[in-house]
């Protein structure tokens, strides 16, 4: 009965409010560390650890480019990115950071390409360390991955893309210092919970109106 009554509501807010495309849109990872390195490394984080973590964004960002071919989009916060790796939260300023997702759609740039770049601005200090950058770039050199920079409202689907890298990168001197690095792969995409609820009942909602 209480989830009954869990989904009418949200039946309700979805036909009165459109809260599938305004409520943030928050996206799991998991992924393995291929590359690790740096005199701050934590002790605690090697090659082949798994990672965890979120990226959240508002689904009616504006394109801000001036390029038909190129999206750039950005989120305040509270939207960000979370990684969780071995005893470590690296993430986005949760007060007043800013969480940007870039779009490609068959740019010429070192051959033609689609891409999908995820990328965190002003970061959160980690356990003493500083932040510099928590990025995750999907690249497609054979540009079928998308056919259009509209901010997609769905998980990417990895096997489209042919290149496929995290990174994170900071230090243990202060701001402006670089003195560690993390690369890695994501093997896994799915959308929070109550993300995949909304976007399912907006689509079966779409179907029904047509």
């Amino acid at each position: 009965m209480r989830n009954k009554i869990v989904i009418l509501m949200l039946v309700v807010l979805l036909c009165c409010g459109g809260l599938s495309q305004a409520a943030p849109i928050t996206i799991s990872i998991t992924g393995n560390v291929t590359s690790a390195g740096g005199s701050a490394l934590p002790s605690t984080i090697h090659v082949g650890d798994i990672f965890t973590g979120t990226y959240t964004y508002d689904g009616e960002a504006i394109n801000t480019s001036t390029y038909s071919n190129i999206g750039k989009y950005m989120c305040d916060s509270p939207c960000g990115i979370r990684i969780f790796l071995n005893g470590f939260e690296f993430k986005t300023d949760p007060t007043q950071g800013r969480l940007g997702i870039d779009i490609w759609n068959d740019v010429t740039s070192n051959g033609t390409n689609d891409s999908y770049y995820v990328h965190s601005g002003l970061t959160a200090y980690t356990n003493g360390l500083w932040i510099g950058d928590i990025s995750w770039n999907l690249n497609d050199s054979t540009h079928t991955a998308i056919s259009s920079v509209d901010l997609p409202v769905t998980t990417p689907v990895l096997s489209a893309w042919n290149y496929n890298y995290l990174h994170i990168n900071g230090g243990d001197r202060g701001f402006g210092y670089v003195d560690f690095y993390i690369g890695g792969i994501v093997t896994r995409v799915t959308p929070e919970p109550f993300t995949g609820i909304l976007l399912a009942m907006g689509a079966f909602f779409l179907r029904r109106k047509r």
